[in-house]
């Protein structure tokens, strides 16, 4: 499958009243610091989450100081505006990350977010899984259904060292791009922080998440698939112009990932503050 080709420019018919709205929300959305009231996120057109939302709110800097995210996600048109306002970003890999994950952003899912006395991986299990089997002394989710976000795909989840891969925690934002963006400088506790944090968490299909792997929006989306290789590792981007008719997950997928960009304040690659524009206006249409 050959390279996608850049994005071509819009008309200017439907980019104007685009800016226009950016430019009045931005401003309103500035003028509420650390605040950003939640929208209706709309109805995919495809597949559907069943995920409750969360109703812990993501540490801010330092540590402590709550940021208030809408968990459901923001209205495309509000994500649009967002989107524009975010700092710029360079990707940059030193190495760094490779086999230290756990030092970087602390040991897998034993930060308690919401301070329950569960682990994060229960927690989210519990959350987004139904008809659950769990152990209430040790929060262990031992079975429950899946209907994965990403694919619609019914899951029965088995909690075992042969099937629970069957079901994985994702990172909306990846912990390896998060770092390489700007992390990379945060202290440990807000790194830590976000790697626990319900806001940027999905239960979803193991193969998606092993698909998406430490994927940006200019990689790779639910549903759509660039044709990519050595992603990073030769320090290639990719965005394209041809995203399926039906974009209704992707918008989804877009609304809800946008607001932990802004929560955390990390920066955005010019690729993919391309791919999450065309996503957005795609929404508007």
């Amino acid at each position: 499958m050959s390279r996608r080709q850049p994005y071509r420019s819009r008309s200017t018919r439907t980019r104007r009243p685009v800016l226009l709205i950016i430019v009045i929300l931005a401003g309103a959305l500035v003028a509420g610091v650390g605040y950003f009231s939640p929208g209706s996120s709309g109805v995919p057109s495809g597949p559907q989450p069943t995920a409750k939302p969360a109703e812990g709110t993501p540490l801010g800097d330092p540590p402590g100081d709550p940021v208030a995210v809408p968990a459901a996600g923001l209205a495309s048109v509000e994500a649009l505006a967002l989107v524009a306002a975010l700092p710029d970003a360079v990707y940059a890999d030193n190495g760094s990350y490779a086999g230290n994950r756990q030092e970087l952003f602390g040991d897998a899912w034993a930060f308690d977010f919401d301070q329950n006395g569960c682990d994060t991986r229960n927690d989210i299990l519990t959350r987004d899984l139904t008809g659950t089997d769990i152990d209430p002394a040790t929060c262990r989710v031992y079975t429950g259904i899946l209907t994965d976000p990403y694919t619609g795909e019914t899951i029965d989840f088995v909690r075992g060292q042969e099937t629970s891969a069957d079901v994985q925690i994702d990172h909306l934002l990846p912990l390896k791009a998060v770092y390489a963006t700007g992390g990379e400088a945060w202290p440990a506790e807000k790194r830590e922080a976000l790697a626990n944090d319900p806001v940027n968490l999905l239960a979803v299909k193991g193969t998606e998440n092993s698909s998406k792997s430490d994927s940006l929006p200019s990689e790779w989306l639910p549903g759509f698939y660039p044709d990519v290789s050595d992603r990073h590792d030769l320090g290639q981007r990719v965005v394209w112009d041809d995203l399926p008719a039906d974009t209704g997950l992707q918008c989804w997928y877009i609304d809800k990932l946008v607001p932990v960009f802004v929560a955390y304040d990390l920066g955005v690659t010019p690729e993919d503050r391309a791919a999450m524009t065309a996503v957005l206006e795609s929404c508007l249409d």
